[in-house]
């Protein structure tokens, strides 16, 4: 009986070691990451090592951002010299007449610096593509506070303090809403 006990309590053990480690390697890569490569981006991407382990994330995250299920968008831009067109996957949040997106790696990230010089770009977040433009730098109480309380924490460890606020084009938001339901149709 009690070498059964002991066998189960093991298996346990494992169990919990194993999930602690998962959940630690989550956390480094969601908290540490954004602040080392903050402060070493240049040095960092010198390394082909690193700049091919980004690019495997980069197309896994763009997999699964902008989907109907994701908290993640995919913010479509042009490069402002190449003119190419770039899709990056991002942290989004609605807020105000268009959407929030974290500025984890600074100002000097190329997606931020093709929003600045193109002033447009659009955003595909839970299946829907939103036309945006005038970007502006944000930070606060307030806009940290229009987070869910899950992102917000994950936001403040991983030391993320301003975003990008893009606002939809003003013909979009001076249009009324849709309707949707056919009862609202029939409505004069």
């Amino acid at each position: 009986m009690n070498g059964v006990n002991g066998g189960g309590r093991r298996q346990l053990i494992v169990v919990a070691v194993g999930a602690s480690g998962v959940v630690a390697v989550a956390m480094a890569w969601l908290v540490l990451l954004p602040r080392v490569f903050r402060r070493n981006r240049d040095a960092l991407l010198r390394y082909r090592p690193v700049k091919k382990v980004l690019t495997v994330c980069d197309d896994l995250a763009c997999k699964v951002a902008g989907t109907e299920r994701s908290s993640w968008g995919i913010l479509t831009h042009v490069g402002r010299r190449s003119g190419r067109v770039y899709r990056t996957p991002l942290g989004a949040h609605p807020f105000g007449d268009g959407f929030l997106l974290p500025l984890g790696y600074g100002p000097n990230t190329d997606w931020y610096r093709n929003l600045v010089a193109a002033g447009t770009c659009e955003l595909t977040w839970k299946g829907a593509t939103y036309p945006l433009e005038q970007p502006e730098v944000v930070s606060g109480p307030e806009i940290m506070r229009s987070w869910p309380m899950r992102d917000r924490l994950l936001l403040r460890m991983a030391g993320m303090r301003c975003f990008v606020w893009m606002h939809a084009p003003v013909e979009q938001v001076a249009k009324p809403p849709l309707i949707d339901s056919p009862a609202e149709r029939a409505a004069p």
